[in-house]
């Protein structure tokens, strides 16, 4: 859903962090949103996703990744498991849907249904401490036992008796939702009402990208010329998986990691410039990665790239301003802010 009016960041994550804030999840292209079904279709999954999904429970929802052949991240997808058909939601790339044409093609499976649902169908994100409130609207039951990683069809309102599949699954450390609907149901604007009533609203990727910063979901943009490992990726993969699956050759294959990524903190006003230099004590250490800025906010977040053993919390580091003035740093642990909804109980 697009929204006319220009994004404040600082609105923005401040919805995100305390009523509720809503967004497209995922790229407006063709292939981006797909259905699977067929006879072949768990063993599709099996050989197209990093996270072994052969005893994935019906009503279910989790990330994954989808790794290229030679073990590089192609993006990370949300997956999404029904009783008779799984979803697979892209994060930022389209072609999906072509990729895994492309992958059940090699692997000889034949019984599977490849959907491309993005020219029917529809997704939109909604999170935020109070983000809950929507979803008890539809849920079929007690809101809080939609518990975290669930999913349940739901009768979308106002839409003639027309369904949807609502999953609890965030990106910023809030309660989070996901609805997947048809296109003519019009949900996304049910959901912008209902957010606007709770004070929220629509929400930009620069506030976004700063609130799953904040709790270090995996971003496409910072596997970017990175490994699994150095991107901090890691628990999106299951690496005692004895199968194949695209792209596990190379990642088995491939040495421990010289350098990972990491968090940065500094006082409003230090921002680092991306792509400089971090010191520790007067030795080069790494680089910073990707900024993070949030107007208003009372600190600095960057990602910096730090040899090991400097990958860890609580260093300090030097860094260098756009206007080439020096700024002090220090590495953090994930995440880097206490979201709300850890304390606040769905319900009350």
């Amino acid at each position: 859903m697009t929204n006319a009016l220009p994004h404040n960041t600082h609105t923005d994550h401040l919805r995100l962090r305390e009523t509720v804030g809503h967004y497209s999840p995922g790229p407006v292209a063709p292939g981006a949103l797909v259905d699977i079904g067929g006879l072949e279709r768990s063993p599709l999954l099996q050989q197209a996703l990093a996270r072994d999904s052969s005893f994935v429970e019906p009503d279910t929802a989790r990330d994954s990744l989808l790794l290229n052949d030679d073990g590089s991240v192609w993006d990370v997808v949300t997956h999404i498991e029904l009783d008779d058909r799984s979803l697979l939601l892209s994060h930022a790339r389209p072609g999906l849907a072509r990729l895994l044409e492309t992958v059940a093609a090699e692997a000889g499976l034949t019984d599977v249904e490849i959907t491309d649902l993005s020219r029917t169908h529809a997704a939109i994100a909604f999170e935020g401490p109070r983000s809950w409130h929507i979803a008890q609207e539809i849920v079929p039951y007690e809101i809080s036992s939609l518990v975290l990683h669930g999913a349940v069809t739901v009768a979308l309102p106002d839409a003639g008796g027309v369904d949807g599949v609502l999953a609890r699954i965030g990106s910023t450390g809030e309660y989070g939702y996901l609805l997947v609907f048809p296109q003519e149901a019009g949900s996304a604007a049910w959901v912008a009402e209902r957010a606007r009533a709770l004070g929220g609203g629509s929400v930009g990727p620069e506030a976004l990208d700063r609130a799953r910063a904040e709790v270090r979901h995996p971003q496409l943009g910072c596997a970017e010329g990175l490994s699994v490992r150095e991107a901090g990726f890691a628990w999106l993969v299951d690496w005692e998986r004895e199968d194949d699956f695209r792209g596990a050759a190379a990642l088995r294959s491939a040495g421990a990691p010289r350098r990972g990524l990491v968090l940065l903190t500094a006082p409003a006003g230090d921002r680092p410039a991306a792509g400089s230099a971090l010191r520790a004590a007067g030795e080069r250490v790494g680089t910073v990665h990707r900024v993070a800025p949030a107007p208003g906010a009372a600190t600095e977040l960057a990602y910096g790239l730090l040899d090991k053993p400097f990958d860890v919390p609580g260093v300090p580091l030097e860094g260098t301003g756009a206007d080439g003035r020096t700024v002090g740093l220090v590495t953090v642990s994930s995440p880097a802010v206490l979201p709300r909804s850890w304390s606040e109980r769905i319900g009350i």
